[in-house]
């Protein structure tokens, strides 16, 4: 009995542990990703009847000749998937416009939206650079995701942006 009870103690305090840890405040739904998909998937089909206002949808996703996607990949390293809403065509580098985050808060909510002039750009170490253009000046800044502080840190620099395969809507 005495060893029962010390099991169950003993699994009691490591399920406290961890509840406590913080490691709960990570865990995300299993598909916390789906309504937002659904949303892209359901504008790419009707022309972007269902837009809501509160999110702007740039003119390049409104035009039907450009096919767009969507890539899951961890940005920080904590478990936890972002999601990424990129074109899909033959440039060398996958250029991003949607970055959408979990936040044990917000939920799903979308944490960098390039719009008309900018776009999103990752590399290898998950670096993200971010491209604008104020007529014909370019401005680049670098930064990285941090979901501790759900904030995005600038950095000196990235690696060389990639090509990654897309799901596509």
């Amino acid at each position: 009995m005495k060893k029962i009870t010390a099991i169950l103690s003993a699994t009691i305090a490591g399920l406290v542990a961890i509840l406590f840890s913080g490691c709960t405040l990570k865990m995300i739904p299993d598909e916390w990703y789906k309504e937002t998909l659904e949303y892209y998937s359901t504008g790419f089909e009707s022309g972007w009847s269902n837009e809501d206002p509160k999110l702007h949808i740039s003119e390049e996703m409104k035009d039907p000749d450009n096919h767009f996607g969507y890539l899951l990949r961890d940005l920080d390293g904590d478990g936890a998937d972002e999601l990424l809403i990129g074109i899909i065509d033959d440039s060398e580098e996958t250029r991003f416009t949607d970055l959408y985050i979990w936040h044990r808060d917000f939920g799903a909510f979308r944490s960098l939206n390039c719009g008309d002039g900018y776009y999103m750009y990752l590399d290898d170490d998950n670096v993200i650079r971010m491209d604008s253009w104020y007529g014909s000046a370019t401005k680049t800044e670098y930064m990285i995701y941090d979901s501790d502080d759900n904030s995005f840190l600038i950095v000196d620099g990235g690696g060389k942006p990639g090509k990654y395969e897309l799901t596509e809507f």
